[in-house]
């Protein structure tokens, strides 16, 4: 494979659109060397990771004073932040004529004033001073409508153009906290703006996050700890059963290596962090029914102590 000098390149989009193009010509599936094919995925590979470590994906204390960037606050799922992955975000794409007034402006709904240059007529006089005679051209104020719109289209605010939102991709750094800030270069998502996103991490009815681990509230009825084996809890990964004798013990109850993923690529710990669910109110009959079921259990002890 020739040399390639990657100052040719602009962005490592067109490294990519190159790279698909070779491929193209010299897999061995089409007739081309395999030799300079493997030399071509060997290059790409170098590439890829150089290009990976100079247009990373960091965390930052706070944003730059100055310079070209775009900032934002971007909410997170608890399981976004613990497991990591992709997200779509959508930030400033190019500038577009706006539909709505097509780059008037003005609100064409809304509210009018009569032209002032042409005096409502719509056009304009011009005479031919040689041969006295007058010509009428359309007024370049109303466009010879006559009339003004004095209201501001709401849709670009009275300047023509609006901002279309591009979505785009970004993986999730490992270990975000609430406040974090990541800095994406624009090299890596091919835009013209860096990113700057603070991290706001949107409260979930029963996860939270500290100190590494995965706290998960939840009560649990105390008949359930009574008459079942085995009790349901939510995990990252989903719905999971765990012994209730767990329940019998003081909260919280830890389960190691289920927490979320850190930056060293390690996870912290899930801390179920539970209360033995009573009723307020317990109907009569159920109160007997209870009643009932004790003096058995105590009956049975006393006979065991004897024994």
């Amino acid at each position: 494979m020739p040399q390639v000098n990657l100052k040719n390149f602009s962005s490592f989009e067109e490294i990519k659109q190159y790279f698909r193009e070779q491929v193209k010509k010299l897999h061995p599936d089409k007739g081309g060397n395999k030799e300079e094919f493997l030399s071509l995925l060997d290059w790409y590979h170098k590439v890829s990771e150089k290009f990976g470590e100079k247009y990373k994906i960091e965390v930052v204390n706070k944003c730059p004073l100055i310079g070209n960037y775009f900032f934002s606050v971007v909410e997170f799922t608890v399981e976004e932040i613990a497991l990591g992955g992709k997200k779509k975000i959508q930030i400033p794409g190019e500038e577009v004529v706006c539909p709505s007034c097509n780059g008037e402006g003005k609100k064409k709904e809304g509210l009018t004033k009569i032209c002032g240059f042409c005096k409502g007529s719509g056009c304009i006089e011009i005479r031919d001073k040689r041969r006295d005679i007058p010509t009428y051209l359309n007024c370049p104020y109303c466009r010879g409508l006559g009339i003004l719109w004095i209201e501001n289209c709401e849709n670009c605010k009275g300047k023509g153009k609006i901002r279309i939102q591009k979505e785009v991709y970004i993986d999730i750094p490992l270990g975000l906290k609430e406040g974090d800030i990541i800095f994406i270069p624009k090299e890596k998502i091919e835009s013209a703006y860096d990113l700057y996103l603070e991290v706001s991490i949107v409260p979930h009815p029963y996860f939270s996050l500290k100190d590494n681990n995965l706290i998960y509230k939840c009560k649990i009825p105390f008949w359930e700890v009574i008459l079942k084996k085995e009790i349901t809890i939510y995990t990252l990964e989903g719905k999971e059963k765990i012994s209730s004798k767990l329940f019998t013990n003081n909260s919280p109850i830890i389960i190691k290596g289920r927490g979320p993923f850190l930056k060293n690529g390690e996870r912290g710990n899930l801390l179920i962090d539970f209360q033995i669910y009573i009723p307020e109110k317990i109907p009569l009959k159920a109160k007997k029914l209870i009643l009932e079921a004790v003096n058995i259990i105590e009956s049975q002890e006393e006979i065991q102590d004897r024994d």
